[in-house]
């Protein structure tokens, strides 16, 4: 059985390709499809293949084995996604599933969704609406550097940036609603899950104008012991 572990890296990523935002293909798929397509990617080496099991895609996802399955099924025809079957050294048939990366070469291509958000259980505790509203509120989200407030102790700025923590995000919620292919009255909600969850927090700007900061990598994440319990209570009903 699947455990989440009390050590966490907090500086894997995987390289999420914005054209999913752009082109209407992360609005089109199935809650089921946007649940594990980002545990996919972080498990994902440096050629794009990835290997991991449907019971751990299922837990860090927060789905069931046939919703995993689902899944994989309505991502086929997914920009840049496909899978197939292999052998497997103790001679049992895997699944192997490979996600094309971003083009290297142009630059802000792709966000960066660390994995922490998956391994820190952020992701499995999401609700639906939520998880398909955080990588659109990444997409429109921007650093500013007149809100960062850590931008005065900072020698090396091009470092600072590499690290930042979070981005704001004012989008309007029809637009959101529209990219993250959800509820126009269901975006308030999500926001409050996602708050709820370490990945956002409600901001006033220095113009007094309400925003959100979004959460790169956040402050703090769930205890293995909760959810490694709650898989344990899932498992056993």
């Amino acid at each position: 059985m699947f455990h989440f572990k009390d050590v966490a890296d907090w500086k894997l990523f995987f390289r999420f390709d914005k054209q999913w935002v752009e082109n209407m293909s992360w609005a089109r798929i199935s809650p089921a499809a946007k649940a594990i397509l980002p545990v996919i990617g972080v498990h994902c080496n440096e050629h794009g293949e990835a290997f991991p099991g449907e019971e751990v895609i299922a837990a860090l996802s927060g789905l069931t084995p046939k919703s995993v399955r689902k899944g994989i099924h309505d991502l086929e025809g997914f920009p840049g996604f496909h899978w197939e079957y292999y052998l497997t050294r103790r001679g049992r048939q895997g699944k192997r599933f490979f996600i094309d990366p971003p083009p290297k070469g142009e630059k802000g291509r792709s966000l960066f969704f660390y994995r922490i958000i998956i391994d820190g259980g952020m992701w499995s505790e999401l609700k639906p609406a939520a998880r398909s509203l955080y990588p659109v509120m990444r997409y429109f989200s921007r650093y500013d550097a007149y809100e960062d407030e850590d931008l005065e102790n900072v020698s090396d700025f091009d470092e600072h940036y590499a690290n930042r923590k979070w981005e704001l995000c004012d989008a309007e919620a029809g637009q959101l609603a529209k990219y993250a292919g959800i509820n126009r009255h269901t975006v308030a909600e999500a926001m409050k899950n996602l708050q709820k969850n370490f990945l956002l927090e409600p901001h006033e700007d220095s113009n007094a104008e309400k925003t959100s900061k979004v959460y790169l990598i956040p402050k703090k994440y769930w205890k293995t012991s909760y959810l490694n319990q709650k898989l344990k209570t899932q498992a056993g009903s």
